[in-house]
């Protein structure tokens, strides 16, 4: 987690890695498994004061991997442009390192949906409440706890 950013021209502030986080729709959670084998899944997610949130089903890859190390990484990439003019792309990156929980208070994980909801279906509220409410006991959410973020950019004028 201590590596510095090779490209140090291209580092962006943590503020502005904050934001890459909550405007990025997506990003890839990468966790560690007992066999030694990393593996990394595309997510949603969703920024809050409380943490970073994200939603899984009871079983599977993740949470067994999380069940041994509850270390991760989460990388959100938006602005991607490839520029074939100059052999290169264009992006804006964050990189997050931090610990995964299972939350498993339930006013929590009811607000970690909330926040999942109003971010990806506001205009569909009403029926995502009604799914929320139907499908809570069986639906997982992860909060990341982050310890440290990083963001990149490389910008067309390079």
């Amino acid at each position: 987690m201590s590596h510095e950013i090779r490209r140090k021209d291209r580092a962006l502030p943590e503020a502005e890695a904050y934001g890459i986080l909550r405007k990025g729709g997506d990003g890839v959670l990468a966790t560690w498994g007992e066999d030694g084998y990393p593996y990394a899944v595309p997510m949603n997610h969703v920024l809050t004061d409380a943490g970073l949130y994200l939603h899984s089903a009871q079983t599977g890859h993740k949470l067994d991997n999380l069940g041994h190390c509850d270390k991760v990484s989460y990388c959100v990439v938006t602005g991607r442009e490839v520029l074939p003019a100059q052999l290169s792309t264009q992006y804006e990156s964050a990189v997050v390192f931090g610990s995964a929980t299972r939350v498993e208070d339930p006013a929590e994980k009811r607000l970690g949906l909330l926040a999942l909801l109003q971010r990806f279906a506001p205009e569909h509220r009403e029926a995502g409440l009604a799914e929320l409410d139907r499908d809570f006991a069986r639906t997982v959410v992860l909060r990341i706890d982050i310890h440290r973020i990083t963001g990149k950019a490389r910008k067309k004028a390079e």
